[in-house]
């Protein structure tokens, strides 16, 4: 009776466990969805206000950071 009730307990925290990861990693994909949109449209404003002379550099300082757009 004892083997059973823990088999169960393993059970129960395998699933919410499992659950906890899933979730977590669908929200971290989904914020990275999200920056990865914000950064296109940064990207594409800023070749839309440069003329096309000269060089533009677009810099990111980290992984979860927006990118900067400047004008050498």
């Amino acid at each position: 009776m004892k083997y059973l009730n823990k088999n169960k307990l393993n059970i129960i925290l395998a699933i919410v466990g499992s659950v906890a990861i899933l979730t977590i990693g669908g929200l971290v994909l989904n914020q990275i969805n999200k920056n990865h949109q914000a950064n296109q449209l940064i990207i594409e404003k800023c070749f839309d206000n440069f003329d096309k002379e000269g060089e533009v550099v677009i810099t990111k300082d980290g992984f979860w950071s927006p990118v900067r757009c400047e004008k050498k």
